[in-house]
């Protein structure tokens, strides 16, 4: 999904702002509760998802799963789930009211305003079709459980791997404008013996370059940003962030495998899978379960659907000829497919950490030789007689 800014005249006359998180302007019209009458514009939100990160206030996942637990269990003990969350949830450390949650009227209601992960939505509105929500919200908590496990694995290589990225662009950057300018300071302002080598000319050309071009580069990295759906179309095959894109391609069919599992355990047919994942998808997977929808009506086999170099090729191998097989057999498929995809969305990350680190360390090594062999060792080497 995206984050529209919904620009609208208040009851004073004033224009107010009010940010909505849907997949289309007309979505995000429908649940800004805002009259179409009295609303001036309605644009994307470029920044919203950064904005949304530092300010909305969410549970940890630990106490995402725990709440799962629990509202679980109050349910199966005849509670209604507002009951249960009034009483096992603290919305009021995430800023929501009593009234808030008063006006939802849908368990996904619910649980995306209390702002819980995508798949404790997906199950919960799963669920609620199906008559199941109980046992939807258990599956939904061993599922995030799971995910938070691979996360941990993944976390602690990556780790170390940005903090020496932070460290070798702060070397990057902070060597060549201190070294850079006190060579240029020393050497043309006040005339010191100091022979100038072909190092110290780099150092002092990257302080130029920082000093009077920073508005470029930083106007570079909002463009970037702005345009990182085009960026990433052109630059997703190059050596390096090929790596990224097929750790997406993995992620991504891990996430359909477990969506899958989950929504055809709760009763969902093929068709009415493909058709709600569409509608809660957005971006690239939407146009995929968009054209998966339409390969289903053809009458092509699940197995078929997925041979696509957009999905991991073990998802179309693994599920040819799945619609013969036994309900358990289906089931051992979908589960070995899961730890299959998991193992190597978890090699893909240690890779991923690997490089970052060693690209990182680089950096930082060579600017920390770029400090000492143009400014320290010129400085040292320095003869009066010059």
């Amino acid at each position: 999904m995206a984050f529209f800014l919904v620009k609208f005249i208040g009851q004073e006359g004033t224009i107010l702002t009010k940010r909505v998180e849907a997949v289309t302007q007309e979505e995000a019209i429908s649940l800004s509760g805002v009259s179409d009458n009295v609303i001036q514009s309605v644009v994307v939100d470029h920044f919203g998802g950064i904005r949304a990160a530092l300010t909305d206030r969410r549970l940890p996942m630990n106490e995402q799963v725990l709440a799962l637990i629990t509202l679980a269990s109050k349910l199966e003990s005849g509670k209604t789930l507002g009951r249960a969350i009034l009483e096992s949830v603290d919305f009021e450390k995430l800023g929501i009211s009593r009234e808030d949650l008063a006006r939802c009227d849908l368990p996904a209601e619910y649980f995306k305003l209390l702002r819980f992960d995508e798949t404790a939505l997906l199950l919960a509105d799963a669920g609620d079709r199906s008559g199941k929500l109980a046992d939807s919200l258990k599956r939904a908590a061993e599922t995030l459980r799971s995910r938070e496990r691979t996360r941990k694995e993944f976390a602690k290589p990556m780790f170390t791997a940005v903090l020496y990225g932070i460290v070798g662009v702060a070397a990057g950057i902070g060597f060549p404008l201190f070294g850079g300018s006190m060579m240029h300071k020393f050497v043309y302002e006040q005339k010191l013996p100091i022979e100038v080598t072909k190092i110290s000319e780099i150092l002092m050309g990257l302080n130029t370059l920082y000093s009077t071009q920073w508005h470029l580069m930083l106007l570079a990295v909002v463009l970037g940003f702005v345009f990182k759906k085009r960026l990433w179309e052109v630059t997703r095959g190059w050596p390096v962030l090929q790596l990224f894109d097929n750790r997406t391609r993995v992620k991504r069919g891990l996430e359909f495998i477990q969506a899958y599992q989950l929504l055809t355990t709760s009763g969902y047919t093929n068709p009415m899978v493909f058709k709600f994942l569409h509608e809660r998808s957005t971006g690239e997977p939407r146009i995929m379960y968009e054209t998966a929808q339409q390969a289903l009506v053809e009458g092509r086999e699940i197995g078929e659907i997925f041979d696509d170099p957009a999905w991991p090729r073990i998802i179309s191998q693994n599920l040819q000829g799945f619609e013969e097989q036994t309900p358990d057999g289906r089931a051992r498929i979908l589960e070995n497919l899961t730890e299959a995809l998991t193992e190597i969305f978890t090699q893909y990350s240690q890779r991923i950490a690997g490089l970052v680190g060693k690209i990182a360390m680089l950096v930082l090594v060579s600017s920390i030789l770029l400090f000492a062999l143009g400014f320290y060792v010129p400085l040292v080497t320095m003869r009066p007689g010059m």
